[in-house]
């Protein structure tokens, strides 16, 4: 940017070029003016660097206007467009046109120059309104297309008439501009735009606006749309439709990123506001004022203490201080978001959606944040499952970071009432350390006010939050006279009310001496007050009688607790009237705890309608023993409405037998628990069923589907089964039995629970619950619960995401990319959505990999040998380094090993296994030396002590156990402090015990001494939980790997931490010390392992090689060697002197390949199958394989296998493989059908092909190239098949017997395409630098012709339907056109850019080229005589490809932004256009001799109907379209199997289609992996229903 700046002499002189970072030293004002009608006429740059501004004095009047308005201002510097621009050089005038904008916005003053307003103004009246408005409103200025943004941009702006003098601001002129322009007041304001809908800033640019250059109308508008596109000036209006364009991907984006902040789980509950809280009370005016005060002024003050912890114990009132809080600062706009957590409350009794909550109430509170927020959700579309650190960082801090800073900074208040009723203490420990960061914010003054009871873990997490960053006021600490004035105050308020509303005598009732008791009886409570409130209301004309009742109970000398226990036991008693006999006071206390117990147990409330049903009471009985309990509980008029606790304290109280002295009321909270359990899984089995909402299609996307909807499908008591009945089990302690109601539940709704639990929203929290399952179930006594329930993890961790985003999906894409050998795909098989009629996979030849199958812990041999792993399945591994072969397994435990540890003497090998159990192995003999049932959990850690003479095991029960390592003996057994062990090592003179853990801490323990241990120092630091812990070689200090992504080293003597290593991008998952302790090695999820100098920390080597997240790393004890264990099964080794790879070890149980060597392929039989009706399960009949077609086919429950006997039996026609079929080595390059859809062809980078039938058995396996597979093409009579390679040949082989008939050399390079003439006779093969097309003859491989003439890469090729002309694209510009017949080309000339596409008409008549230019131009010729016969200019995106319809009425041409369109040749108009969701690169239309078949584009991503166009019935010139009935197109998008582009099967990121090949009913795709997918879907006439 160059600015203006006078000289002493009064001339006005340009600044160099000044670079964006430095215009913030030169403060400047801009000027805003309409040009000379004669452009001519303007001050050019050119003018003023030849220093002749002044010969052009109506352009220079305005520049010395600008200027000396801008010195009265006191501004140096000033701009004008007209004279500061160099437009003679096009990328300055581009910079300058996309950066206006903001240089407008970043303007101190703007000035806005009207030079047809003039006014006259009369001496001493000063400027009369009137007589300049009209020719204000008049002017011109308000009709430039680049007054919008001149406008709305800058700070201020100021509007001067012809004369200079000032007519106002944009701020006193604001009606008047509002009327002329019509521009919202918000925005003349100052509002940011983003706030405004693009329709809404485009309509204020579409009122009269006009630009001199065409194509400014669209320029003019990037700063207000927010959208740039490049410029282009020549392209004239074109550059309105490409603004446009790109206005429509822009909507595209802001969508999916409302979608990413919309699929963020939120508490619905969770605001200060919410339906459940909006009744809670405030401070009454008068009360709580001097802490209201002290509060505000540390929320506005300027220290870093952004936490303020207010702390009371139970019903001191903390919770209408907070309420009062957030109202407070939402009545100012400063209120950010806010949590009140309850227990019992669904999603606001624990943390897991607390901070996508906040972030989702921050993107509505300050609109400047929101698009940030949207961003880093749609960033990491998995930030919800991920730490409550990278949530904070992500969602919370970043997009706070990003508001500007205002002088002083504002406020943003974050409110969290009842810190302490969250489930988790260590969730609660983490926020605190998490939240503290809120301090690093600069531009903001963040501050979170956390109200809480004085728990002791909560004080202590406080504590630990530096002085200076924290504020912490006690409650209950209040000096006793103020708060009996608060409660008196409260009382008088409650009471009086009561009073006025009844008409109650005397009119002071009750009366101070009443007020000043109830007041004593409190003992400073608010709860206790706000209860008896209640009570005394509730009696209604015994509301004296009630008062009585609570004064003469009171027991005075008692605690507060006591006096609350006792209104609690009096509100009961209450409910009990005294003339029941005994045995109906039996009954009735039976069913209150029945009652009570469940309400007060619920994970989330529920009304009385849906508990009746949940506990099968009846309803009338459940409203009955409520009607009484009002005090206690917040019971809706409405019986579909939830019911409430007043307050968590009655809840402690009916569970605590201590408490509750009346045992007719104490409810046993397992039982609670247990009744509750089996009621929901009742409920579930009742009414689960899939399609719970009846969404029939399998592709409805769950954003679609109208919430109502769903509420109106899934009841509110399924819903509330769904979430929490698994918890409801683990909290009452039942054990879960193989063949029990859970397990057959399980087994028959499963899929119909993961669908329904989606559709409610809360596919989130399904791994949480399912990995909840998976720990009640004990390997000893659920043998067949535990491999289900791993299947059930894998089901659902595999395909959440796919699920999430589409319900039905389950029935779908779940069930047929699930792996064979899960339980489920037998199991659920027959749940397969209708609408599929078989899916195939064949798999890459690699074994494929799970959450279940990953390296755990590695352990070499003392003499650097061999290394030991832990993996799934149940056995520890050994290798051989040398070999790097497997060398032996050892086998016992019933789940995976989770630990491995070797003995100093390398004589026994132990390992830990997720059954609980320990085994040590005899390396040598393999014999079991022992078994130790060490754990009530997971075992994480086994290591052998340095000394050889223990074995110390930990677990998630949170214990430690030393054993003796010779007999297995347990020595001792000690708590880790209650926290789960996630990693444990030994001192090197196995002294000392430290072990990492889930609440961030590192313990160090001193085991010395036999009978005791002792803990002797906590390193507390991490902000995640610790994975990974070892001891320095010296025994002086520790290190350990942590989720928050660090690595830490520490003094074990003074607990002080050494240094920080960062540098992983995920959680730290091992970490280890070399030999010498001079280096650290870590490994993470990210996929990396790093190599640390322990002494310097500096970051030394990035190790690379692994395709997943790094679980364990180890030095061989020669210190040659590190090893790395993967979570996909890979076990890596690495020099340590160079950190080169040595490779990988061998996969344990790899299977042999033989597909290779078709020679020993067994001759299968084929059957026709064929029942009654010729369908089987509703699938027609196919050839099979005896052995398989059982197994591939769905049958009826009808169908007996006997059938088989009475089958007839054929030959095959060609030899066939097993009916296993694999796929290929690597990725997938090319997929083809045989004309007549018999046979599919695959080619792959691993060089070779395979030929498969049409129901995906491998036929054959064709080798010879020597690099990737190409292309590939079918003759026309099926009998050949074309292969062309990156290895510069073609080879030709026969389809019958796979015989290689022909080698084709004579490229230089890689072949690009082949294509076979319509007569069969000629194959054309064009590479990718040769220029030149080869013709060869199919029958013989000779060489017919070498077409010539083209300078730059072949494109395209086309033959014409009677084989006699050929066509050639190139990247030269031209098109080629060759004559078979005479051997004669012509060079078609007149493309300005690539030519990308040729085509010929059905007739051969007509030639079509497309080229890549910015019009994406389409040239037609006389395909006889090159004749030129006509131009279209499209107008799309980057042209990929173009075709002619047969009738020649149509073109169909695709372009780079993924859109197919149709363009009437008759009419020379658009036609039709279909977002296709993935690139297609070829076209052509149908010729099949399928009438509906003619309605069908084929394309390298499938068939499209032309209906999917809109295209009109009544349009002209298509006459053939619209008398043809509608046609199946089975498409493939970047993510979807489609069928007429309705979403049919969701592709997982690993079956993702390099390429496709689709015919009739079957959809093949090919993989990155190498594997395809065989999908068969059925037609329209076929669909079902589920």
């Amino acid at each position: 940017m160059r600015l203006l700046h006078a000289n002493s002499n009064g001339s006005f002189e340009l600044t160099r070029d000044l670079p964006e970072d430095k215009l913030s030293e030169y403060p400047y004002a801009i000027l805003s003016h309409t040009w000379l009608s004669d452009d001519e006429k303007e001050v050019t740059f050119g003018d003023m660097t030849s220093g002749i501004a002044e010969s052009k004095p109506d352009s220079f009047a305005k520049i010395k206007f600008c200027g000396e308005q801008a010195a009265r201002h006191g501004l140096k510097y000033f701009w004008v467009d007209t004279c500061c621009i160099d437009k003679g050089n096009s990328s300055e005038l581009q910079e300058a046109i996309t950066s206006m904008f903001s240089w407008y916005q970043n303007a101190e003053r703007c000035y806005t120059y009207l030079s047809d307003v003039s006014v006259a103004e009369r001496p001493g009246t000063g400027i009369d309104t009137l007589d300049w408005e009209p020719a204000f409103r008049r002017s011109k200025w308000f009709t430039r297309g680049w007054t919008l943004q001149e406008l709305l941009a800058p700070k201020s702006v100021e509007l001067f008439s012809v004369e200079g003098i000032r007519l106002g601001d944009r701020r006193s002129l604001e009606q008047c501009i509002h009327e002329i322009t019509g521009i919202p007041h918000r925005a003349l304001q100052g509002e940011d735009l983003s706030n405004f809908s693009v329709a809404d800033r485009q309509s204020w640019s579409e009122e009269k606006r006009t630009t001199k250059r065409k194509e400014d109308m669209a320029y003019c508008l990037f700063g207000i749309l927010g959208v740039m596109i490049p410029i282009m000036y020549g392209e004239g209006a074109n550059a309105v439709v490409r603004l446009r364009h790109e206005i429509d991907k822009q909507d595209e984006i802001n969508q999916k990123l409302e979608e990413s902040l919309s699929a963020l789980p939120v508490a619905s509950l969770a605001a200060f506001n919410s339906n459940n809280n909006q009744y809670k009370p405030t401070c009454l005016p008068g009360t709580r004022s001097e802490l209201l005060r002290v509060i505000e002024e540390w929320a506005d003050g300027d220290d870093d203490s952004c936490i303020y912890w207010l702390n009371g114990i139970a019903g001191t009132g903390k919770s209408t201080v907070a309420q009062t809080i957030a109202m407070t600062y939402h009545n100012r706009g400063s209120l950010g978001a806010s949590f009140f957590f309850s227990r019992g409350g669904g999603d606001v009794g624990n943390a897991t959606r607390l901070i996508t909550t906040l972030a989702r109430q921050l993107a509505d509170a300050i609109p400047s944040t929101k698009r940030n927020i949207c961003k880093a959700a749609m960033e990491q579309k998995e930030i919800a499952t991920r730490s409550f650190q990278d949530q904070w960082d992500h969602l919370i801090l970043r997009p706070l970071s990003k508001l500007k800073r205002h002088s002083p900074p504002s406020t943003v208040m974050i409110v969290m009432d009842a810190l302490d009723e969250c489930e988790s203490q260590r969730d609660i420990s983490i926020l605190l350390k998490v939240m503290a960061s809120a301090r690093l914010l600069k531009n903001i003054r963040l501050r979170i006010f956390i109200t809480s009871r004085p728990e002791m873990s909560i004080r202590y997490d406080v504590g630990k939050i530096p002085e200076a960053e924290r504020k912490v006021f006690l409650l209950h600490e209040i000096s006793p006279a103020l708060v009996d004035k608060d409660l008196s105050l409260f009382f008088e308020d409650n009471l009086w009310t009561l009073r006025d509303r009844r008409n109650m005598k005397p009119s002071d009732w009750p009366g101070a001496r009443i007020i000043k008791r109830l007041v004593e009886i409190s003992c400073g409570l608010f709860i206790w007050a706000s209860i008896a409130c209640r009570y005394i209301y509730g009696g209604g004309i015994f509301a004296n009688r009630r008062v009585d009742v609570l004064i003469n109970g009171y027991r005075s000398g008692e605690g507060p607790e006591k006096q609350l226990d006792q209104i609690y036991t009096t509100v009961l008693h209450g409910a009990i009237q005294q003339d029941y006999n005994a045995e109906e006071k039996k009954v009735l206390y039976q069913v209150l705890r029945q009652v009570l117990g469940s309400i007060v147990v619920l994970s989330s409330p529920l009304s009385t309608e849906s508990l009746a049903k949940l506990r099968d009471i009846d309803q009338s009985v459940i409203d009955q023993t409520l009607e009484d309990l009002h005090t206690i509980f917040i019971v809706p008029s409405q019986t579909s409405l939830p019911v409430r606790l007043h307050h968590p304290t009655f809840r402690d109280f009916l569970l605590n037998r201590d408490r509750c002295s009346d045992l007719n009321f104490w409810v046993d909270e397992k039982q609670a628990h247990e009744a509750l359990a089996e009621g929901c899984i009742k409920i579930m089995s009742e009414q689960l069923k899939a399609d719970m909402c009846s969404l029939k299609h399998p592709g409805a996307l769950l954003k679609d589907v109208d919430q109502r909807h769903i509420e109106k499908c899934i009841s509110p008591e399924l819903q509330y089964a769904c979430v929490y009945w698994v918890q409801h089990y683990q909290k009452s302690g039942k054990s879960v039995s193989d063949g029990d109601e859970v397990h057959v539940f399980l087994q028959k709704h499963y899929l119909h629970w993961l669908e329904t639990i989606t559709l409610m929203g809360k596919s989130s929290d399904m791994g949480a619950i399912i990995r909840l399952y998976h720990s009640i179930l004990v390997p000893t006594e659920n043998v067949r619960q535990v491999p289900w329930a791993k299947d059930v993890r894998r089901f659902f961790f595999a395909f959440q995401s796919i699920i999430k985003e589409a319900p039905l999906q389950t029935y779908c894409a779940a069930l047929a990319f699930i792996p064979s050998n899960n339980e489920l795909k037998q199991q659920f098989r027959h749940e397969m959505h209708p609408w599929i009629q078989d899916i195939r996979i064949a798999e890459r030849i690699a074994k494929a990999k799970d959450e279940f199958n990953y390296v755990n812990d590695l352990a070499f041999t003392p003499d650097s040998k061999r290394v030991a792993s832990g993996s799934n399945p149940p056995v520890v591994r050994l290798w051989d380094i040398a070999t790097k072969r497997a060398v032996c397994q050892f086998e016992g435990p019933m789940d995976k090993i989770s630990s491995v540890s070797i003995s100093p003497d390398g004589a026994t090998i132990a390992g830990g296994s997720d059954d609980f159990t320990v085994m040590a192995w005899d390396i040598r003999t393999r014999a079991v030396r022992y078994t130790l049932k060490a754990h009530s959990g997971w075992v994480n850690s086994v290591v052998f002590s340095p000394n050889g003479k223990l074995l110390m095991t930990a677990s998630m029960d949170r214990t430690v156990a030393i054993w003796d390592a010779l007999t297995g003996q347990e020595l001792k057994r000690f708590d880790n402090q209650s926290s789960e062990v996630n990693s444990a090592t030994f001192s090197p003179d196995s002294s000392l015990v430290a072990t990492a853990a889930v609440d961030q801490m590192v313990r160090l323990w001193d085991i010395s001494k036999r009978d005791t241990e002792v803990l002797r120092i906590k390193l507390d630091g991490h902000q995640g939980p610790i994975n990974s812990v070892r001891f320095s070689p010296n025994g002086k200090c520790v290190v350990s790997g942590s989720d928050d992504m660090t690595i830490k080293i520490w003094d074990i003597n003074t607990g002080t931490e050494f240094m920080t290593l960062n540098g992983h991008t995920r959680k730290v998952m091992a970490v280890t010390f070399s030999a010498d302790a001079s280096l650290i090695v870590s490994g993470s999820e990210d996929g990396t392992v790093r190599v640390w100098d322990a002494i310097s920390g500096a970051q030394l080597h990035v190790l690379r090689g692994h395709t997943s997240g790094i679980n364990a790393v180890v030095f061989s004890p020669n210190g040659r060697l590190l090893a790395s264990g993967s979570f996909d099964d890979e076990v890596h080794l690495w020099d340590t002197k160079t950190w080169a790879t040595l490779g990988e070890l061998d996969e344990f149980d790899a299977e042999t390949d033989n597909s290779s060597d078709t020679s020993a392929v067994p001759q299968q039989p084929l059957i026709y199958l064929a029942v009654p009706g010729d369908k089987i399960g509703g699938q027609k009949y196919s050839l099979l394989e005896k052995e398989e077609a059982l197994d591939s086919i769905s049958m009826p429950d009808s169908f007996d296998s006997r059938m088989w006997e009475s089958v007839q039996l054929s030959q095959p026609p060609i030899s066939v493989a097993p009916t296993k079929s694999r796929g290929h080595f690597s990725k997938v390059t090319c997929a083809v059908f045989s004309p007549s859809g018999g046979i599919l062809a695959s080619g792959s980078q691993d060089t070779t092909i395979k030929l498969w039938r049409r129901d995906g058995v491998e036929q054959r396996k064709l080798t010879g190239h020597s690099d990737s597979i190409t292309h590939m093409a079918f003759s026309p009579d099926g009998q050949t098949l074309a292969s062309a390679s990156a290895d510069h040949t073609v080879k030709l082989w026969s389809t019958e017997t796979g015989a290689l008939l022909h080698t084709l050399a004579g490229h230089s390079s890689a072949i690009l395409g082949v294509l076979f003439s319509p007569d069969n006779q000629i194959l054309a093969s064009w590479s990718a630098t040769d220029t030149s097309v080869l013709l060869w003859r199919t029958t013989t491989g000779a060489t017919a012709a070498r077409i010539t003439g083209h300078t730059d890469t072949i494109t395209d090729v086309a033959f014409s339907p009677d084989s006699t002309l050929v066509a050639s694209a190139s990247a030269d510009t031209t098109v080629l056109l060759w004559d078979t017949i005479t051997k004669t080309q012509q060079t078609l000339s007149g493309h300005g850019s690539s030519v990308i596409s040729v085509a010929f008409s059905l007739d051969g008549d007509l030639l079509v080229s497309g080229s890549t230019d910015q019009y994406a131009t389409i040239r037609l010729w006389n395909a006889r005589t090159g004749a030129l016969c006509d131009v279209i200019r499209s107008g799309a995106p980057r042209l990929n490809c173009v075709s002619v319809s047969p009738d020649k009425a149509l073109l169909a041409l695709c372009s780079s932004d993924e859109t197919a369109r149709l363009w009437d040749l008759n009419t020379r108009t658009a036609k039709g256009l279909l977002k296709a969701g993935v690139e297609i690169k070829r076209i052509a239309f149908s010729t099949a001799n399928d009438t509906a078949k003619l309605r069908l584009l084929e394309t390298d991503r499938g068939a499209l109907d032309v209906s999917s166009f809109s295209v009109p019935s009544s349009s002209s010139g298509s006459s053939f379209l619209p008398k043809t009935p509608r046609a199946d197109g089975l498409f493939v998008t970047k993510q979807w199997v489609t069928r007429d582009m309705e979403n049919v099967l969701r592709l997982p990121e690993e079956y993702l289609a390099t390429v496709v090949a689709t015919s009739g009913e079957a959809v093949v795709m090919g993989h990155e992996s190498g594997g395809l997918s065989f999908v068969y879907l059925r037609g329209r006439e076929d669909d079902v229903m589920i």
